[in-house]
């Protein structure tokens, strides 16, 4: 009789080791599934970056007054940065038969827009040494600027031109430039 024990015995104990592993393995597959990644899901579809349009003046192929050609830009920024990008837009120069009205080199050094309206663009050197001058040329140069800004931003109501940091007299000598200038539309026609 013993040896019948024994072996009931001997058969419990492999029953409850293979119930046993059987149990460990499940928890390590269940522990395993747990942890893994979640599989990919649809791929998303990248939303399209927000555009905006702007209107930038520049120059008729006659010289004799100014012309808008609008411009797609990244749209959603402060009006710092999209006030930067339109003046960036019309240092790059038209995309059409119109001509720019910044002489070559032009840089902007910084853009200011304070609480009143007026906007503040620092120029390098380049806008004043290398302008060709003469009235018209200097009021239609000025004006691109003082128009692409207030046409575009109702933030801004006035502009006032520095050159490297400081106010000046004038550009080319026929244009007062000490104060802030008004958008004068009335230079330009449509395109």
């Amino acid at each position: 009789m013993r040896p019948r024990r024994e072996r009931i015995f001997v058969l419990l104990l492999l029953l409850l080791a293979a119930v046993s592993g059987f149990i460990l393995i499940r928890a390590m597959e269940w522990k395993r599934d747990r942890l893994a990644p979640a599989p990919p899901g649809p791929t998303s579809i990248p939303v399209p970056e927000a555009k905006r349009s702007l209107r930038i003046f520049y120059l008729s192929p006659d010289e004799e007054n100014l012309q808008e050609e609008l411009r797609e830009v990244k749209a959603g920024g402060t009006v710092h940065e999209e006030a930067m990008q339109a003046l960036s837009e019309l240092l790059k120069g038209p995309q059409s038969n119109l001509l720019s009205p910044l002489p070559p080199g032009t840089k902007v050094r910084h853009f200011f827009l304070d609480r009143e309206g007026t906007a503040y663009v620092d120029f390098g050197p380049e806008l004043r040494k290398n302008h060709p001058g003469g009235s018209k040329a200097e009021i239609l140069s000025i004006y691109s600027i003082v128009d692409t800004l207030a046409y575009n931003f109702e933030q801004i109501r006035r502009v006032q031109i520095l050159i490297e940091g400081a106010e000046v007299d004038t550009l080319s000598g026929h244009l007062d430039l000490r104060k802030p200038l008004e958008p004068r539309l009335d230079f330009g026609e449509s395109s």
